[in-house]
């Protein structure tokens, strides 16, 4: 028998939490967990309402991190503009899935996603999508730490003068007291338009890289008690995923933040470890990746979301 539910508040997203890891898989990222997914609920539901769409069957389950925002009155995907890859989780029977997205349409409401990198799963190839950007990336396959040197010496001679003039590079855990000071320079720093500029998103973060803890790595450039530069990264699978970048500007002619991301894209390979730089093709992302994810949004009508997803569709969507 088919069953399904939607969670709209955080403690009937906690009762997910068993299924939902379950779903996770390798072609998933931190963003699809459930532990990212309920403090997004926690902290933005006051402007993206969720309602987490959860069925399964004997044969398979599925859920949907939906979310309505309330600035856009559209359908998306839970949160706000801090998850760089969105996406849906399923495995098996895809019946689950068909009535889940079923449900989605039933809102009556426009669908906008930002940003999808599975282009080619099921329910994304049927969606109009338009490409958003491209996250760099550098595999360990593609590369080794001692050819990165090399291609870059002016980067990392510059990390050598940084040490020179008495800087050292620490490296923290995510519930260490420094990721609350990262978060606070970035948002004094930014200006209107800028993701930081909102507290709200800040305090996500935080309470983020404390959730995830050893997982979440910081590491530092240091020079006595200032704080010159600083790289937020987060230890996904055999993914190093470089989060945020902060430099502080009184340094900027040293470019302690390029330096310093140059210096942990190196370790990462030396450690066998992916470096991905996430979201946006920045010239000096551009540098040390060799190649990139495409992502893309997905934009649907009320009217385009009921056609593809009509009521009793689903040996149509499983074909």
């Amino acid at each position: 028998m088919l069953k399904m539910r939607v969670a709209s508040t955080a403690a009937e997203i906690e009762t997910l939490r068993s299924v939902w890891d379950s779903l996770m898989s390798p072609n998933l990222s931190l963003f699809q967990s459930h532990r990212w997914n309920l403090l997004a609920a926690k902290t933005f539901g006051e402007r993206e309402q969720p309602y987490f769409i959860f069925a399964e069957d004997d044969n398979g389950a599925a859920i949907l991190p939906l979310a309505i925002d309330s600035r856009s009155r559209s359908l998306t995907f839970a949160g706000e503009c801090l998850f760089d890859y969105r996406d849906y989780l399923a495995v098996g029977d895809p019946a689950p899935l068909c009535v889940a997205w079923q449900r989605l349409a039933s809102f009556n409401l426009p669908l906008s996603i930002t940003a999808i990198c599975r282009p080619q799963e099921h329910v994304w190839e049927r969606l109009p999508k338009t490409l958003f950007s491209r996250a760099p990336r550098l595999r360990k396959s593609e590369m080794t730490s001692d050819q990165l040197a090399r291609n870059h010496p002016r980067a990392f001679s510059r990390l050598r003068k940084l040490e020179r003039m008495g800087l050292r590079i620490r490296q923290y855990s995510g519930d260490s007291p420094i990721v609350s000071g990262i978060y606070r320079l970035r948002t004094a720093q930014s200006s209107a338009n800028e993701l930081f500029h909102d507290p709200r998103r800040a305090e996500f973060m935080i309470a983020a890289c404390s959730t995830e803890a050893s997982r979440c790595e910081i590491f530092a450039l240091e020079h006595g008690s200032t704080l010159a530069a600083a790289l937020v990264t987060f230890r996904d699978a055999d993914w190093r995923r470089f989060y945020t970048i902060f430099y502080d500007r009184q340094w900027a002619r040293f470019s302690p933040g390029v330096s310093l991301l140059f210096e942990i894209a190196r370790r990462s390979l030396e450690q066998g470890i992916n470096v991905d730089l996430m979201t946006g093709e920045q010239p000096y992302k551009m540098r040390v990746a060799q190649s990139a994810q495409e992502l893309f949004n997905v934009k649907a009508t009320a009217a385009e979301l009921r056609e593809l997803f009509p009521a009793a569709a689903i040996a149509d969507f499983a074909a």
